[in-house]
């Protein structure tokens, strides 16, 4: 089952299957280690899962070395857009890596 993916403003802007993310229309935009740090599909790395839906960046944590880039996976159907949420409270030293 798909898990959806919100900016900390609320707005939907993908969902995790498999393991890996995609945007709302299904492309493959990277992803998900098993401890929850979240990796582009070329291998940079772009945050980590927060309360499940949400990836933030910790701007204190030195970034990670690229891995190297998985093969994409077969996109899968996208599932129904879920409605935005209420925007978060910001979280001091973090921020929404989509917003960059």
């Amino acid at each position: 089952m798909a898990k959806p993916i919100f900016k900390w403003s609320g707005e939907y802007i993908g969902f995790i299957h498999n393991g890996n993310l995609f945007d709302p229309n299904s492309k493959y935009l990277g992803w998900v280690e098993k401890d929850g740090s979240v990796w582009t599909s070329n291998g940079r790395y772009f945050g980590d899962l927060v309360e499940e839906n949400y990836i933030l960046r910790n701007s204190m944590k030195v970034e990670p070395i690229p891995k190297i880039p998985k093969i994409p996976p077969i996109s899968p159907i996208s599932p129904i857009s879920s409605i935005p949420r209420l925007p978060r409270i910001a979280k001091i030293g973090w921020y929404d890596p989509f917003d960059k």
